[in-house]
């Protein structure tokens, strides 16, 4: 969710993006040979690995109908921003091994992920934020909006989901950038040549 590569993304992935969009939407066969190409087209380069115009519109496919209902130049950014997470979350729990972790294993194995790849992001991140999110965290938060709050604050109980899922969202942030660091990551325009470049 960070603005800047929100920003990024807006200015360099429109174009491609309503091209996406008007070929999954669009039933004509005029636009069949287009929207092939676009949904062909690599829009970001994560380290080694490449997303394409149809993963994004199988990310977008996956949203809540509400959000689907975003114009494009919303959407493909969101479904841009996730994808590119999701691969730097698989490159460092294949960093780590976890192929062969018992837990994606049985994941797997029970047929509650669709794929290795899903169980594997699903487990490396819970370990990840379970880390980041403790009692101890939940604690001085709420003891912080008791402090900031001038009517009276429910019991910690009554609010303390609502208080782990903020601060899973903001280590979420923090470790979404941590892992940005470690990758190349390169957005391509509509004429598929490079239009950023960031490692930083």
């Amino acid at each position: 969710d960070s603005n800047t590569s929100d920003t990024q993304t807006q200015t360099t992935q429109t174009d491609s993006g309503e091209n996406t969009n008007a070929g999954t939407d669009s039933a004509s066969s005029n636009d069949a040979s287009s929207a092939n190409a676009s949904e062909d087209m690599v829009i970001v380069r994560v380290g080694d690995a490449d997303i394409r115009g149809s993963d994004i519109s199988g990310a977008i496919s996956l949203l809540p109908p509400q959000l689907q209902q975003q114009p494009p130049e919303m959407l493909v950014p969101m479904a841009v921003n996730q994808l590119i997470a999701r691969e730097l979350i698989l490159k460092a729990a294949m960093a780590d091994n976890l192929a062969e972790d018992a837990e994606v294993v049985a994941l797997v194995d029970e047929a509650q992920m669709a794929s290795e790849q899903d169980a594997m992001v699903q487990v490396w991140l819970q370990r990840e934020l379970a880390g980041r999110v403790t009692d101890q965290d939940v604690q001085a938060k709420y003891d912080e909006i008791k402090a900031k709050s001038e009517q009276e604050t429910p019991p910690l109980e009554a609010v303390r989901a609502q208080i782990e899922q903020q601060l899973r969202q903001e280590a979420l942030i923090v470790l979404e950038e941590d892992l940005r660091k470690d990758v190349e990551i390169v957005y391509y325009g509509p004429d598929g040549k490079p239009q950023t470049a960031s490692s930083d």
